[in-house]
């Protein structure tokens, strides 16, 4: 009845997302200070589809962390169009694999590989009657 997806997914919400993000080439600390501090990207306007109206602005502040040379963990409470791909681009990086790993603390822990489902915890059911 997309009260779930409502809950979840509008933008009063701010759910956190975890991805993981692997790139091109190393990233350096100052791509790094950048990302955490928000990125000057344009996406288009989801809600006026067709239209061809784009949002250029700087990306709300996230958390990154390192976990290789080339890649990076990041937390997201915003979910433009494409956004973490558009903000590797700003900076000279092009994605190379993106997995999000967390949705609003549900997490794919315990799936030993993609396309394969889970039971909800009690935690994770929670999670989604909170969301309603």
């Amino acid at each position: 009845d997309g009260r779930v997806n409502a809950g979840f997914l509008h933008r009063s919400k701010s759910k956190e997302k975890v991805y993981e993000v692997t790139v091109d080439q190393p990233i350096t600390n100052a791509q790094l200070q950048q990302l955490r501090d928000g990125i000057v990207i344009s996406t288009p306007v989801q809600r006026d589809r067709g239209s061809g109206n784009v949002m250029t602005a700087r990306t709300l502040p996230c958390e990154v962390s390192r976990t290789a040379k080339n890649r990076v963990t990041m937390t997201l409470i915003e979910g433009r169009n494409r956004q973490i791909r558009r903000m590797m681009e700003a900076l000279g990086l092009s994605v190379t694999e993106l997995h999000r790993i967390s949705f609003a603390g549900i997490t794919l822990k315990g799936l030993p590989r993609p396309g394969v489902w889970k039971e909800l915890s009690t935690v994770e059911m929670n999670v989604i009657r909170g969301a309603l």
